[in-house]
């Protein structure tokens, strides 16, 4: 049903964007995907294990603790799958600390971890975002990120307004749930004394989304004539764009909302309304749907209770007590 809805919604967009030109649109975006290059399916699913196996890197990282990489990749597909329910991350956030609670962390931390993950996320993601927006401005004719810069000026002031509003009543929440962030915020001090771990989890955490990044322009690149291939750099920051906007409408795992928001993105940049619906459409159908009967195949390795080796820094190391003689 949702996977319908976030159809509908993509192809609703780009409808409204192709200026009442409607039976145009849907011939173009049903063509398109007729001369789609599908070969590109099986590249697009190994980067989707790649997205995976760097979530588990970070996990790790943001626990401390050495985790066996392929049983923890496989609880990502379940958490990703239990996004696509919550949305928000919560489903992300609830699978992790299920997880770690299982391989020995307390339940409580285990829950700050995963919360804490998140928050690295956003900021290695915001890093990320920092690095390549140059990259997207100086490759190729610039003619997409020209387009794009306009319409987000255009946008500023809305926006402006949006976050000026938002920011009052999450300042109220954050202050009225002080001392239940106060874990998470030990949990981020923690982090910080463990720079090794700290870069693990960012470095990880940024690679996961530049993993998809890629993944979404070979996307575009396979519908012929959409984009070109000295418009990557600029494809890979459309598509963070599009993630973030997409991801503030609450809703399931950002159905809908952002194959809407990459959909109006591409057309707003100069790509044609039909190419772009198509390529958003083979994107979300094999990154976003494809690993779902996965993760529900892997539900069972959240709950399994395996060792594996300790913190290094969370948990101190227990020293033998000395043997006490008998003054007998």
């Amino acid at each position: 049903m949702w996977a319908v809805v976030g159809g509908l919604l993509a192809a609703g967009t780009g409808l409204v964007l192709s200026n009442g030109e409607a039976a145009a649109t849907v011939s173009g975006a049903a063509g398109a995907l007729a001369d789609v290059h599908w070969a590109v399916v099986p590249v697009l699913a190994v980067l989707v294990g790649v997205h995976f196996w760097f979530s588990a890197v970070a996990l790790g990282g943001a626990a401390g603790r050495r985790l066996p990489l392929l049983h923890a990749t496989m609880a990502q597909f379940t958490a990703a799958t239990a996004n696509r329910i919550t949305g928000g991350g919560v489903g992300t956030v609830a699978v992790n600390a299920r997880y770690l609670s299982a391989r020995g962390v307390p339940a409580s931390h285990a829950l700050t971890v995963a919360g804490v993950l998140q928050v690295g996320g956003a900021f290695a993601d915001l890093i990320l975002f920092a690095v390549m927006l140059p990259v997207a401005m100086t490759a190729g004719d610039g003619l997409l990120l020209a387009h794009l810069g306009e319409h987000l000026r255009d946008m500023a002031r809305p926006l402006l307004i949006v976050a000026a509003v938002a920011a009052i009543p999450a300042g109220a929440a954050v202050w009225l749930l002080r001392e239940k962030l106060s874990g998470p915020v030990t949990a981020g001090a923690r982090l910080l004394r463990r720079p090794r771990d700290l870069a693990v989890m960012l470095a990880a955490s940024a690679a996961t989304t530049l993993v998809m990044g890629v993944a979404f322009a070979l996307s575009m690149l396979a519908v012929p004539g959409a984009v070109s291939w000295d418009q990557f750099g600029t494809l890979i920051v459309v598509y963070m764009i599009g993630a973030a906007a997409g991801g503030v409408v609450p809703g399931p795992g950002g159905l809908g909302s952002t194959e809407a928001a990459l959909v109006a993105l591409l057309a707003a940049t100069g790509v044609e309304t039909a190419g772009a619906l198509s390529g958003v459409l083979v994107f979300r159908a094999v990154t976003h749907w494809a690993p779902v009967p996965i993760g529900l195949l892997a539900v069972a390795t959240v709950g399994n209770r395996r060792r594996i080796a300790p913190a290094s820094v969370e948990v101190p190391e227990q020293r033998p007590a000395k043997a006490v003689r008998s003054a007998a």
